[in-house]
């Protein structure tokens, strides 16, 4: 985490955001397998948001630096995207006699 996000939280506290992300992912887009690398990105990039959120102070670091431009931006376009991966569509035939696209 910290190869993320520069903070002043002490690793509990980051221990206890990191748990709350993964919950977070557990919850919209099913249980996951932890060790899946774009799992821990997706738990550690949602991590470092809500640090950053918390602590406006703190500097992101890393693969994505605070020159990058608006780093909150950056964060959710790239968590969204991994999301969109994960997420199963639900099918379902209409009147009309086609298939729709939804998300759950």
């Amino acid at each position: 985490m910290r190869r993320l996000i520069e903070t002043a939280l002490s690793d509990d506290e980051i221990a206890g955001i990191i748990e709350l992300c993964d919950a977070e992912v557990d919850r919209r887009i099913g249980p996951q397998n932890p060790s899946d690398p774009l799992i821990r990105r997706l738990s550690a990039l949602l991590a470092a948001r809500t640090i950053k959120l918390r602590e406006p102070k703190a500097r992101a670091i890393g693969e994505y630096r605070e020159e990058s431009g608006d780093i909150l931006d950056i964060w959710e376009r790239e968590i969204e995207r991994i999301y969109r991966l994960y997420e199963a569509f639900k099918l379902s035939s209409t009147s009309y006699r086609y298939m729709e696209e939804s998300r759950p």
